[in-house]
């Protein structure tokens, strides 16, 4: 047993050793914690325990992956075939098919992915009649999945009084209805969402006391990685697993709490040993990744938080070049020096210091923006990691679309993407009937805006009136082009025709985040702006200089060499 922890440091040895009771490993960046998850694995099995009495639980397949490939090294593959190890929605799955008559599924359940679960959302939408725009699929999937994480099903949904309140404040009083339909539609399916895995895995414990009691007797050691990122259900479900016998241990770091916005419940960490008395601390401090100089900024970082499991964590490598902190005056100016720093770079170092080994990171993905402008002038490649180029976002094509517009109404693409968002009534048979009509005409599509009675467009009444509002939208601001800046103008596009409200109904992250960009495209353009301003030395017009900008700038070559 020694030779298998002999290449554990002390306070390792010491995490991996203590089998007895709760433990909460805390571990710093870089400081070995899968090694301990493993070596923990390996030393109970030497100890006797039966590698289908362990249960280890990780949050991504790549991490199970890791781990059962280290524990088959050391211990052989015959005995990880028999191990718990996996992500919670894997194992829980797995736990499920076994109990299935407790839960009124056949044990052949289908797990629904994501798309999947829109799919089946979209139809009862549709066939609820509710407007898909203002109930906006992804906010009503993310609703949806809060409330299963924050262990509420339908039925309590429906009885709650914030909850409903919340929906009608949001003018989605139907909320809770869509909720329902959803689950019963799953149910008949015989079907079951990422969430659902969760959730009525709680509930066969809750409600069925053998079978929490079968499991208890089975897993006789449970073990959780990145504890700091589990929601409140993951929270219970390993509590009521591991409450009686305590033998669990956590491994995480409350400084590396990033998905909140994710449903993560930072207090499951900070108060475990509060949970499970008698709980032995262990704290991996050394940091084996980085410089000293690196782990030094990374705790005078953390040293602010104000709720935290104190620790210092060190490192034994080199001290590692001092880091720089560059103060600037504006975002611009900032973008500016990163572009100078690498140049400096690259002319001290030459090929040693190739543009596929610089990264920038930023925090949010509208400061994307100033920086790929920036990296572009300066003809340095780059590519665009974990999102799209700022200009290709969605959301800031659909301001630029109208623009586009009102710069050249002609232009169809444009006109297409602009003529029913945000959602005007102007369905897709209409405009297929407006295309179909300027090809017959030999026109452009706003040809036929312009008098549709002359084109003999089929379409009804109503439609024709909303087509005339739209056309009536696009000129008043078409009106104003030459008489406001263009950043004026652009305040305009977003505010009478609705954008950034639109945007704004959806209060998920991803939704925040589109507000952002459409904000950060209205400081871009401000900039452009006053640029022209100062180079022409008027404030109207600039338009169609700023959109042949844009339309060079994305069709940028980012081939990294």
């Amino acid at each position: 047993m020694d030779d298998l922890l002999q290449e554990l440091n002390e306070v390792q040895r010491a995490a991996v050793e203590y089998v007895d009771g709760p433990a909460l490993v805390v571990a710093g960046a870089g400081s070995g914690k899968t090694r301990v998850l493993t070596y923990k694995v390996a030393y109970l099995l030497q100890r006797g325990l039966p590698p289908y009495s362990i249960l280890a639980l990780t949050f991504t397949n790549k991490a199970a992956r890791e781990m059962k490939e280290r524990v088959a090294r050391l211990m052989g593959e015959e005995t990880v075939r028999n191990l718990w190890i996996g992500t919670f929605h894997s194992l829980f799955a797995r736990i499920l098919r076994r109990e299935a008559e407790y839960i009124g599924y056949p044990s052949s359940f289908t797990i629904y992915d994501t798309s999947d679960s829109k799919s089946l959302l979209r139809t009862i939408l549709k066939e609820m009649d509710l407007d898909e725009k203002l109930y906006r699929l992804s906010y009503v999937q993310s609703r949806i999945s809060m409330a299963k994480n924050q262990m509420i099903d339908w039925s309590d949904y429906e009885t709650d009084k914030e909850l409903v309140e919340e929906d009608l404040s949001m003018r989605m009083p139907a909320l809770r209805d869509v909720y329902k339909r959803y689950r019963l539609r799953c149910e008949r399916a015989g079907a079951m969402d990422f969430d659902d895995l969760l959730l009525l895995t709680y509930h066969l414990f809750e409600r069925n006391p053998e079978v929490l009691a079968k499991y208890r007797r089975l897993f006789q050691y449970i073990l959780v990685d990145e504890y700091q990122d589990t929601n409140r259900i993951q929270h219970a479900i390993i509590q009521k697993l591991a409450i009686e016998h305590g033998r669990i241990c956590v491994v995480g770091d409350d400084a590396q709490s990033i998905y909140s916005f994710r449903g993560a419940v930072i207090d499951n960490i900070l108060d475990f040993e509060e949970l499970f008395s008698g709980c032995r601390l262990f704290k991996l401090e050394r940091n084996y990744r980085s410089s000293q100089a690196i782990v030094n900024a990374a705790n005078s970082v953390i040293r602010k938080n104000r709720r935290q499991i104190p620790k210092q964590v060190y490192s034994e490598n080199e001290a590692g070049d001092k880091l720089r902190v560059i103060a600037t005056h504006s975002e611009i100016e900032e973008s500016h020096e990163i572009v100078r720093l690498i140049r400096e770079m690259r002319r001290v170092r030459g090929n040693a210091c190739p543009y596929k080994e610089i990264a920038i990171l930023y925090r949010t993905n509208a400061q994307s923006r100033l920086l790929e402008t920036a990296l572009s002038r300066a003809i340095i490649p780059y590519r665009v990691f974990g999102g799209l180029p700022f200009y290709q976002r969605k959301e800031v094509k659909d301001v630029l679309a109208y623009l586009r517009v009102i710069n050249n109404p002609r232009d169809e693409e444009a006109l297409k993407r602009s003529i029913n968002y945000p959602l005007r009534g102007i369905g897709e048979a209409t405009i297929r009937r407006i295309g179909a009509a300027a090809v017959e005409w030999g026109v452009s599509p706003w040809n036929i805006l312009e008098n549709p009675a002359s084109y003999e467009l089929s379409v009804s009444k109503g439609a024709i009136k909303r087509l005339c509002d739209f056309r009536g939208l696009i000129d008043s601001l078409r009106a104003e082009r030459d008489k406001v800046s263009l950043y004026e103008l652009a305040l305009m596009v977003v505010k009478r025709c609705a954008i950034i409200e639109d945007l704004s109904r959806d209060n998920s992250v991803e939704g925040k985040a589109k507000v952002e960009n459409v904000e950060e495209l209205l400081k871009g353009i401000m900039e452009f702006s006053d640029r022209y301003r100062a180079e022409r030395g008027e404030d109207a017009g600039g338009l169609a200089l700023f959109l042949s900008e844009v339309s060079l700038f994305t069709d940028q070559d980012t081939t990294l060499p």
